[in-house]
């Protein structure tokens, strides 16, 4: 049998190939700090991580009663999901260079928000059971392994959050500079994060 300490290490492993890559989460928070600045994004930054750790809990405790509800709202789901995303993509196309305006607008994303968004993208939810299911479970259920299993998932996407959060901060001032471009690019990108889960 493989050592728990080896199963967390390659769980931790497929996790962040898994979450560091372009996704809602991700896009999201580039396009809110390159537009706000990082200060003003925790309360974003809080909610998706609140509902990373809630998702990954329910994957863990549910995963079979999950396996076989997924199957049937994903129709549905998804196309929430992406219109969610579509929202978002809006409000990310029609900002304007912070300061001068006060509408909604122009102000980020609240941790409420950033908690629904993991709920209504079914990718994390897949990806939670994917990962419950190969790595945690062939080990036996137990409540530590599963709280050792949302933490390490939760972190290693909170780490991408980061990095992610960390790069818009740094195209601060080019957002300053040609915040129509920027903008649209971001726009762009979630309309693509929205397609992606369409197509699921």
């Amino acid at each position: 049998q493989i050592p728990l300490t080896a199963v967390y290490l390659e769980l931790a492993a497929y996790a962040c190939a898994t979450t560091f890559s372009p996704g809602p989460n991700n896009i999201l928070l580039l396009s809110s700090t390159s537009r706000f600045g990082l200060r003003k994004c925790w309360p974003l930054i809080f909610g998706i991580w609140g509902g990373l750790v809630a998702i990954m809990l329910l994957c863990g405790f549910g995963c079979a009663w999950l396996g076989e509800l997924v199957p049937q709202i994903i129709p549905v789901a998804k196309y929430v999901g992406a219109a969610y995303i579509l929202y978002l993509a809006y409000r990310t196309f029609v900002r304007s260079p912070g300061g001068q305006d006060t509408d909604k607008a122009s102000r980020p994303l609240t941790c409420v928000n950033g908690f629904l968004l993991q709920f209504l993208n079914v990718k994390i939810l897949m990806l939670g059971i994917a990962a419950y299911s190969g790595y945690i479970l062939p080990t036996g259920f137990s409540v530590p392994a599963v709280l050792c299993f949302a933490l390490i998932m939760a972190a290693c996407a909170g780490t991408g959050n980061l990095i992610w959060a960390t790069a818009g901060t740094l195209l601060l001032p080019l957002y300053k500079r040609h915040y129509k471009l920027v903008n649209g690019v971001m726009a762009l990108l979630l309309l693509w994060c929205a397609w992606t889960i369409v197509t699921l």
